[in-house]
């Protein structure tokens, strides 16, 4: 046998080494392109799903949108600012995002007759009216005086994202807000219009049929379209602009009472003055069956104490729907609502109006409540002395923990301090039957005192220094968030 020599067998073995290092990659290449193929799905799992932030409600069909969904369509950007119900001004800031008419296009569009609410996570909302978004017909005022003004430009009703450049943050009042905007920084809005936290728009008829039962010396039965006819210009219509710069239409309660309290249904013996003048019992009766009385000498020719079916030009809302008794003498208890019977007590003798305006005149006196400065939470008006809490005078209040039905989210658990031990810090007219509850925004509504104090499922919830209210079993427009001011009435 012929003998191998060392360098040969070296070379030998240095090839064997090479042929089997290039087998190696021949394989990595045959498998790599499968592996990147199944890691490519696992990465597009891993990315984000943003949670809807808007409801679009139509009449058929309801669209939901995230908040990139909003950003990808055509966006607005111009100056929206706001006069609060105090009088506080908030001046107009660049904003950006989507008209709401846009919106509505994306569930069949509005026509006319029909109008929205712009609704809020806590419940609030605000009936907006087809004229109002395609006129952009709301009132303004000058940013600098807060005087009401005429501007050039259109308001154009928008849902913003963005406001001074940057997003608006989710726990002060986003992430969407209802602003009006226009090109120039000439004109702001009552704040009310404003709405805050938007999580819903929602398409509504504004054309919904009623009528009103009225009993007196004959009987009559007035429909929506009766009624309305009675309001047209130069015919009995009048208005009444309350101070939150609502104005509200309708006919004085004096020319509709005429119809009833004798034969004559018009003209100039329509209204028995001599028998108003002696004073009777008029009965007004809500849908709930919820009663308020006047005297008729208290009524005899008053123009400003109207039955309004309109405020701003819209029908009203579900809490005063079809008809509200409004005016700037009266009551809380006597501005009733949903109103549904008329009943005249003819040979029911009533009151002379002096004295029961002498009666009630303590509590119309009383000024109206203004937050005191470096306050969490005032409460004024028909009360002995005015309260400004401290944050920490409320947080030494009992704590309670309460599992309360939320209008939107069903139960929930609660902490906070009952309402009414807030409230029984102040000593509180007898007269007084309002309490009228305001936000930082300007946002205010009003619940009766009684059902207040009564409430037992009503709290003030403290979180990161901001009050806001948890009030179970009452209207969800009274769940009130940012509160600062109690003015009882």
């Amino acid at each position: 046998m012929r003998k191998l020599s060392l360098p040969l067998i070296l070379c030998l073995l240095a090839a064997l080494l090479l042929a089997s290092c290039s087998a190696t990659p021949a394989e990595v290449d045959t498998e790599a392109p499968a592996e990147v193929e199944e890691a490519a799905p696992e990465t597009e799992a891993e990315a984000p799903v943003q949670e809807p932030v808007l409801e679009v409600i139509g009449l058929d069909e309801t669209v939901s949108l995230t908040l990139a969904d909003l950003q990808a369509m055509p966006a607005y950007e111009g100056y929206g600012g706001l006069k609060s119900s105090t009088g506080t001004i908030f001046a107009p800031l660049p904003h950006k995002g989507v008209p709401v008419i846009q919106l509505l296009d994306l569930v069949g569009g509005l026509e006319p007759g029909y109008g929205i609410n712009v609704v809020a996570k806590d419940g609030y909302a605000m009936t907006i009216s087809y004229d109002q978004l395609m006129h952009g017909d709301f009132t303004t005022f000058d940013p600098v005086t807060g005087d009401e003004n005429e501007i050039e430009d259109q308001l154009q009703p928008v849902l913003a994202y963005e406001r001074d450049g940057a997003l608006i943050p989710a726990d002060e009042d986003g992430p969407l807000r209802l602003v009006m905007l226009t090109p120039e920084k000439t004109q702001i809005v009552d704040g009310h219009w404003t709405v805050k936290f938007v999580d819903q728009i929602v398409i509504k008829d504004l054309g919904l049929d009623w009528s009103l039962m009225m009993e007196g010396a004959i009987s009559e039965e007035v429909d929506r379209g009766t009624f309305e006819s009675c309001t047209a210009s130069g015919c009995h219509t009048a208005s009444y602009t309350d101070d939150k710069a609502q104005e509200w239409t309708g006919v004085p309660l004096w020319k509709l009472v005429g119809w009833i309290d004798n034969e004559e249904k018009h003209g100039d013996d329509s209204y028995a003055d001599e028998l108003a003048q002696q004073g009777y019992v008029i009965e007004l009766v809500a849908a709930d069956g919820y009663t308020v009385t006047f005297s008729s000498a208290d009524i005899y020719g008053n123009d400003e104490i109207i039955v309004a079916n309109m405020v701003n030009g819209n029908p009203l809302d579900d809490d005063s729907f079809p008809l509200q008794v409004i005016g700037p003498d009266l009551t809380g208890k006597q501005k009733i609502g949903q109103l549904t019977q008329v009943n005249l007590k003819l040979d029911e003798a009533a009151p002379a109006a002096e004295e029961e305006m002498e009666e009630e005149a303590p509590a119309e006196e009383a000024p109206a409540a203004e937050p005191v400065e470096g306050a969490a939470l005032t409460i004024g008006g028909a009360v002995a002395e005015v309260k400004a809490y401290l944050l920490e005078e409320l947080e030494a209040l009992e704590m309670v923990e309460l599992t309360v039905e939320h209008p939107k989210k069903g139960e929930q658990t609660y902490t906070g301090v009952l309402l009414s031990d807030v409230l029984a810090q102040v000593s509180i007219n007898d007269d007084a039957a309002t309490l009228v509850i305001t936000a930082s925004d300007g946002y205010s509504t009003e619940a009766p005192l009684a059902d207040v104090l009564a409430c037992e499922s009503c709290l003030v919830t403290i979180e990161d220094g901001t009050l806001s209210l948890v009030m179970g079993g009452l209207d969800s427009g009274l769940w009130v968030k940012d509160v600062i001011l109690f003015d009882i009435k």
